[in-house]
C-alpha cells in the first residue's frame, strides 16, 4: 500500500490525449510523472488535505498549496480513494512532526521571554524586536492547520508567543515602569548624595533608563554634568558594567577636564579603581588609531593653532601669487566677491573653506560633482585657486607624517568600520550632543553597531545650538531616533539657574521656531515682577552705565561678597574701543562691588552669572539677530540650512538670556529696534520696558 502508484484511466486517456500520467505516493509527498518527467510535491508544499472530486467517468485528484490548487483528472475512482488515505496519513503525520519541532522551539522561546519581562534589568528594545523577530521567524504551520492538529498544550504555548507579539511594546513598557520605580528606592541614597544637591526626579530617570539610544535634553541650567555623573556612577554601583567599559566625550579639552575634576570628587569614595575617563573626540581618535598602528599618531601643530594654520595657508597663496595665470584668477575672484578685498582676505577665505571642507569629509571631485547651478562660474573660480593650496597643505602634512583633526576622525571611523579596531566600550555617554557634526555621529555609530549591548547616552539641548557655522548639525539631535536608532527621550524640567520670569521669557522666545523640541522648564527660583529689562539708548556705553547703576543699587546691602556680571554681546567689538581687561578694569573700579566679564555671547555659552547685560540689539548687519550673510560657497560646506527666520540667532538669544540667575538688561537703539526686541514688546511678552527713560 506504501507504494500505491495509479494511472490514468484508458478513457481518460483517449479524452485528454495518449500521453500517461501516473501518480504515486511516497514517504515525503505526492510523485507525479508522465512521458517526459517526473516531479515531486512535497507535503511541506500542501496547505490543505488532498481532495476527491468525482465525476461521471473518472476521478479527479486537487491537491491545494499556498500558492495554487493542482488538478490531476482521470483516475480510477477507487484507486483514487486508496491513494488520498495515504496521502492524508502522510500529510497529517507531516504536519504533526512539524508542530511538535516548532513547539520545542516555542517552549524555549516561551521561557525566554518571561526571563526577559521578569528580568531585573531595564528591558532594551532591542532585546524586545529579537525576541518578536524570533516568535515571528518560529511559525512555519499556518494557524488554520494549528487551530486542526495542535494538541492543547501545543496551543497554549503558541497563543503565548502571539499574544507577545502583539503586546510587547506594552508589556515592555509596563515591566520597564516598574524597574524604575524599584530602582528609584534601591538607589534613593546614591541620588540624594551624588552632588551636592540631591538628583531631581527627572534627572534620576534619565540616570536610570538604558534604552538602545537615550536622549536627554538638558536646557539651560538643568544640571546636565550632574546627570552626566550621577549616570556613570550608577552604572558602576549596579555593577552593569567596570570603569574601562564607559567611554564619555566632552567637545572641548577644558570642558573634559573640568567635568573630570567633578566626577573624580563625586565618585572616588565609591569606587577602589580609576573613575572613567572623560575624554574628547580628538583624544579618542587619537587613541583608535594608535591602538591599530602602534603608535600614537603625530597630530599638526595647525590643528591646535589657528593663527599658525591662516599664516601657513597666507604663504602658500604668496607663493601661487607669483604664477600670472593664478593672480589673475584672485583678482577675478576678488572682483565677484565684495567682501574681499585684498589677497589676505582670500587667503582667509581659502582657510575657512579648507577647514570647512576637510571637516565636510568630502572628496574633491564629489564636491566638483555637487557644485551648484546658482554662482557656478564663481564656484568655479574659488576650486581654481583651492585646489593646488589643498595640494600643498596635504603635502606639507604627508612630509611631516603628521594628520589633522578631520583625517583623525576620518581615520578612526575607517578603523572601527573595517574591524582592525573593536570597542571595548559598552556605554558611551557624550555631553553637549547638540553641537555634533556628522563625521563625530558616524565615529559614534560605528563604535555602537560594534556590539549588540553598546548604549548611547547623549546629553544636550537643541535650544542652544549655535556653533552651525564650524559645522555642528542639529538635525543630528532632530533625528537622533532615525540616525541610532530606538530611543527614549528624557527632558530635564527644573532649572536651578535662571527664575521662572526669565525662563517665561527665553522659553516662548525659542520655542517660536515650531522645528525646536518641545519641553518645559520649571524654575526652583519662584519672583513676582518681570526680570528681563529693556534699556532703550541710542549711546551703548550710557546703557551699559544705567544697567551697571541699578544692579549697584540692588546689591549695595550685600559688600561682603561680590556680584557677578556677565557684559554680552552679538561681536566682540561692540564691547567697546578700549581692551575688554582695561574696560573690565575701568569698571570695576567704579562698580567696586561687582564681578565684571565682558565676552561674545557664543563664548558664554556653559557660563553663568547673578546678572546679564547684552548690549547691541539693534537691527542690522551686525546687529542682533546678525543680518550678516555667510558667503554661498561656505553654505555649500555647512549642513542644511533650517528654514525658519533666523533659527540660530534665536537660539543664540536664549542662550544670552539663560545665563543670569537673576536679571537680564537688554540694550538697544530705540531708532534701530532689534527684530527680536521689538518681538518681545508687539507680543507682549513679560518684560519691564519702563525702567529706565529712552534717552
Amino acid at each position: 500500500m506504501s507504494n500505491l502508484e495509479l494511472k490514468r484511466s484508458w478513457l481518460a486517456q483517449l479524452f485528454f490525449g495518449r500521453q500517461d500520467a501516473v501518480l504515486a505516493h511516497q514517504t515525503s509527498g505526492l510523485s507525479i510523472a508522465d512521458d517526459s518527467k517526473k516531479q515531486l510535491l512535497p507535503f511541506a508544499r500542501m496547505n490543505a488535505k488532498p481532495e476527491i472530486k468525482h465525476c461521471l467517468f473518472w476521478s479527479d485528484l486537487y491537491i491545494t498549496t499556498a500558492r495554487k490548487t493542482y488538478l490531476y483528472r482521470g483516475f480510477s475512482r477507487t484507486r483514487l480513494r486508496q491513494l488520498v488515505v495515504l496521502l492524508n496519513q502522510g500529510w497529517q503525520s507531516h504536519i504533526e512532526q512539524q508542530l511538535n519541532a516548532e513547539y520545542i522551539n516555542a517552549k524555549a522561546i516561551k521561557a525566554e521571554i518571561r526571563a526577559f519581562v521578569d528580568s531585573s534589568a531595564y528591558r532594551r528594545d532591542s532585546q524586545r524586536q529579537w525576541l518578536v523577530n524570533r516568535c515571528q521567524a518560529v511559525s512555519s504551520v499556518s494557524a488554520a492547520l494549528k487551530a486542526q492538529f495542535a494538541t492543547p498544550l501545543q496551543q497554549s504555548t503558541f497563543k503565548y508567543l502571539a499574544a507577545f507579539v502583539a503586546a510587547s511594546e506594552d508589556k515592555v513598557k509596563k515591566a520597564n515602569a516598574k524597574f524604575l520605580q524599584q530602582e528609584t528606592i534601591r538607589f534613593k541614597s546614591f541620588f540624594d548624595t551624588i552632588e551636592k544637591n540631591p538628583l531631581t526626579v527627572a534627572q534620576r530617570q534619565a540616570c536610570l533608563i538604558n534604552e538602545d539610544c537615550n536622549l536627554v535634553l538638558a536646557g539651560a541650567g538643568t544640571g546636565k554634568t550632574s546627570t552626566m555623573i550621577g549616570r556613570a556612577g550608577y552604572l558602576l554601583a549596579s555593577e552593569q558594567t567596570k570603569p574601562e567599559q564607559i567611554l564619555m566625550l566632552a567637545f572641548a579639552k577644558k570642558a573634559a577636564e573640568e567635568m573630570q575634576d567633578r566626577q573624580d570628587k563625586c565618585l572616588s569614595s565609591m569606587l577602589p579603581q580609576a573613575t572613567p575617563t572623560i575624554k574628547t573626540f580628538h583624544a579618542l581618535g587619537l587613541e583608535i588609531i594608535s591602538v591599530v598602528e602602534g603608535r600614537r599618531p603625530t597630530l599638526t601643530a595647525f590643528a591646535e593653532d589657528n593663527a599658525l594654520f591662516t599664516r601657513f595657508i597666507e604663504k602658500v597663496v604668496a607663493e601661487l601669487m607669483q604664477d600670472a595665470a593664478y593672480q589673475e584668477k584672485v583678482v577675478k575672484f576678488c572682483d565677484c566677491s565684495p567682501s574681499l578685498t585684498s589677497t589676505s582676505d582670500v587667503s582667509q577665505f581659502l582657510a575657512d573653506f579648507l577647514v570647512l571642507f576637510k571637516q565636510s569629509s568630502q572628496t574633491l571631485a564629489a564636491l566638483k560633482k555637487r557644485m551648484p547651478k546658482k554662482g557656478k562660474s564663481r564656484f568655479t573660480l574659488l576650486i581654481a585657486l583651492f585646489e593646488p593650496v589643498l595640494t600643498a597643505y596635504q603635502l606639507y602634512l604627508s612630509d611631516r607624517h603628521e594628520i589633522d583633526f578631520a583625517d583623525m576622525i576620518e581615520k578612526a571611523i575607517e578603523y572601527i568600520e573595517n574591524g582592525r579596531y573593536r570597542s571595548p566600550y559598552q556605554h558611551i555617554l557624550v555631553d553637549e550632543f547638540q553641537d555634533i557634526s556628522q563625521p563625530r555621529a558616524r565615529l559614534i555609530k560605528a563604535l555602537l553597531d560594534q556590539r549588540d549591548d553598546a548604549v548611547l547616552f547623549a546629553v544636550g539641548d537643541d535650544w542652544q545650538a549655535i556653533y552651525r557655522f564650524s559645522g555642528s548639525d542639529l538635525s543630528v539631535t532632530q533625528r537622533f531616533s532615525d540616525i541610532f536608532g530606538a530611543a527614549s527621550v528624557t527632558a530635564l524640567d527644573t532649572t536651578f539657574r535662571f527664575n521662572n520670569k526669565i525662563g517665561d521669557v527665553a522659553s516662548a522666545f525659542v520655542l517660536q521656531n515650531p522645528a525646536q523640541i518641545k519641553k518645559s522648564i520649571n524654575s526652583v527660583a519662584v519672583v513676582a515682577e518681570p526680570a528681563v529689562s529693556l534699556i532703550q539708548v541710542k549711546d551703548a556705553k550710557r546703557g551699559l552705565l544705567q544697567a551697571l547703576n541699578a544692579i549697584h543699587q540692588q546689591v549695595m546691602n550685600q559688600p561682603d561678597q561680590k556680584t557677578s556680571v556677565a557684559v554680552l554681546a552679538r561681536f566682540n567689538f561692540l564691547l567697546g574701543d578700549d581692551s575688554l581687561k582695561e574696560l573690565k578694569l575701568q569698571m570695576e573700579t567704579q562698580y567696586p562691588l561687582l564681578d565684571l566679564q565682558f565676552m561674545s555671547v557664543h563664548a558664554s555659552k556653559g557660563k553663568e552669572a547673578d546678572y546679564v547685560i547684552v548690549l547691541g540689539m539693534n537691527n542690522g548687519k551686525y546687529g542682533f539677530p546678525s543680518q550678516k550673510e555667510s558667503d554661498p560657497i561656505l553654505e555649500f560646506l555647512l549642513p542644511e540650512k533650517e528654514q525658519f527666520p533666523d533659527a540660530e540667532e534665536r537660539r543664540l538669544f536664549y542662550v544670552a538670556l539663560t545665563r543670569a540667575r537673576h536679571r537680564v538688561y537688554l540694550v538697544c537703539n530705540p531708532t534701530e529696534v532689534s527684530p527680536f526686541i521689538a518681538e518681545l514688546i508687539d507680543q507682549k511678552y513679560p518684560v519691564c520696558n519702563g525702567e529706565f527713560a529712552a534717552k
